[in-house]
């Protein structure tokens, strides 16, 4: 019986806290203001831990496909760099010199698309 007692002091704690809050804070500044205050200041906090909360939670690492068997090229129209794709996460084109680079399917040992 003690125990469940101490759990409900426990439980009612906070709100006992916030109530002599706003009467302390009441008495010096006015209950309106002190109200306001504490309402705003419960708000920043709710914001701050959720931002930590999703902050700190790490995305699933991509599921990595094997592609070395189907002779993925691509090359930077803008520098004429050649990339061999081996191991792709996504279907989308990697990018160079901040352009997308174009897809070449060629054989092996063929030079590239223009020379560099």
């Amino acid at each position: 019986m003690d125990r469940s007692l101490g759990e409900r002091a426990l439980r009612t704690l906070p709100g006992l806290v916030l109530v002599a809050l706003a009467v302390t804070l009441g008495i010096a500044f006015g209950y309106l203001r002190a109200l306001v205050g504490l309402v705003i200041a419960a708000a920043i906090m709710w914001l701050g831990v959720s931002y930590f909360r999703a902050a700190g939670e790490v995305p699933p690492d991509p599921e990595a496909a094997d592609v070395s068997s189907s002779e993925l090229k691509y090359v930077c129209s803008v520098c004429g760099l050649e990339l061999k794709v081996e191991v792709a996460t996504t279907d989308r084109a990697p990018t160079h010199c901040r352009e997308s680079m174009e897809l070449v399917r060629a054989e092996p040992g063929t030079p590239p698309l223009r020379p560099v």
